[in-house]
């Protein structure tokens, strides 16, 4: 199998991800991100709107608690569950995100994807940062 027909294939074989800054103005370029490589999963277009609509939401809680120079990486796996593809944005924060799960914007997103967590890494030493991922996780359609 050539490398074209195993991207075809299996989208996640190359695991796409990419990296802005950690900037409101970078929204755009994560919803394109993650519309174009969702489009090659098993979704439904309902469901492609729900997970761009998710990274939205998800980019922009770490946004809004990412230092000023950071970056913000959102990455794909398809690996992990064959019937679901995750997207993960993860970031360095200032301190520990304190997102209530029962805010607004974690109901939102609890509601366009089928599991969301947040998952937080303490420094390790008084000069490094905390980081952040926020994992959406969408199920495929079940083929008919």
């Amino acid at each position: 199998m050539t490398f074209p027909e195993r991207a075809i294939v299996s989208p996640a074989a190359a695991e796409p991800s990419l990296s802005v800054s950690a900037a409101p103005d970078q929204l755009a370029v994560l919803r394109s991100l993650v519309r174009t490589v969702a489009a090659h999963y098993a979704l439904s277009l309902d469901g492609l709107s729900d997970l761009v609509l998710a990274a939205d939401e998800a980019a922009t809680i770490l946004i809004g608690h990412a230092l000023p120079s950071s970056s913000l990486t959102c990455a794909f796996d398809g690996d992990v569950d064959p019937g679901a593809v995750r997207v993960m944005l993860s970031t360095s924060t200032t301190g520990q995100i304190t997102t209530s799960t029962s805010s607004f914007g974690w109901h939102v997103l609890e509601i366009l994807v089928d599991a969301v967590v947040l998952e937080q890494v303490p420094p390790a030493s008084p000069e490094q940062n905390w980081g952040a991922t926020i994992t959406l996780t969408k199920a495929l359609q079940a083929p008919s």
